[in-house]
């Protein structure tokens, strides 16, 4: 329990220190990193210069962020709407995310369940698993498209289940593809905000981000709920 807290306590200092060199950059640098920002024409000549290495690095990263989730998908979806446009960021992201749920799976399904908890939490496994039981292809289609689940999690215990790999994928890039376009949108159309707008809208992501980062099992578990009592709608026969 004691190292349980230690461990909280240093990871909530790290993302502290981070913050804090991000704001103390912002106040240095603000004048020179907003004009970069608003210039969208500007930031797109420079990408084209590094030719096939920019939607490279774009797709791996997010092949990266599929196998070891070190940052949400969102954030990669939004920088490559800013950096390539709503139709080509949205193309690299969906790639990534193909090529990333396919090795997810495979590799799952490859080492079994062993490998897989040592990858991701073992209690957040479990709770997915628990959901996904007797509910099949349609449950991991709803994990894919509602936001705030464990969608990378839910590529390595769909490797773990007898379920066709070709089928989970293309579910995996039918259910996520809403949220990606979209956020591609946004990160496309970033330049032309306010300041004002700006700021509101990166306050009120921050502040989500926050939340979820504090409340993460809380809204994943309420999230969970949802998702599987509206599978379980779905499959009812009063649906039909």
């Amino acid at each position: 329990m004691i190292e349980g807290m230690g461990r909280i306590r240093v990871r909530t200092i790290a993302i502290l220190g981070l913050l804090s060199l991000v704001v103390a950059a912002l106040l240095i640098w603000h004048k020179p990193l907003l004009s970069l920002f608003t210039d969208t024409a500007r930031v797109q000549e420079f990408v084209t210069r590094f030719g096939l290495w920019g939607p490279l690095a774009a797709i791996l990263l997010h092949v990266a962020q599929v196998l070891l989730a070190p940052i949400p998908g969102q954030v990669i979806d939004a920088a490559n709407g800013y950096l390539f446009g709503a139709a080509r960021g949205t193309f690299y992201s969906l790639v990534g995310v193909i090529i990333g749920s396919s090795l997810a799976m495979a590799l799952a399904r490859r080492y079994g369940r062993p490998w897989a908890e040592k990858l991701i939490k073992r209690e957040t496994l479990e709770r997915l698993d628990s959901y996904s039981q007797q509910r099949g292809t349609l449950f991991f289609f709803l994990i894919f498209l509602f936001p705030f689940l464990p969608d990378d999690v839910a590529c390595f215990l769909a490797g773990l289940t007898p379920l066709p790999l070709p089928e989970l994928v293309v579910l995996a890039a039918v259910g996520r593809l809403p949220g990606i376009l979209a956020a591609n949108l946004v990160g496309a159309n970033a330049a032309a905000l306010t300041r004002i707008q700006i700021a509101f809208f990166t306050a009120i992501l921050a502040a989500i981000a926050l939340a979820f980062w504090r409340y993460q099992e809380r809204v994943e578990a309420a999230m969970l709920k949802v998702t599987a009592w509206l599978a379980d709608f779905m499959r009812s026969p009063h649906t039909h």
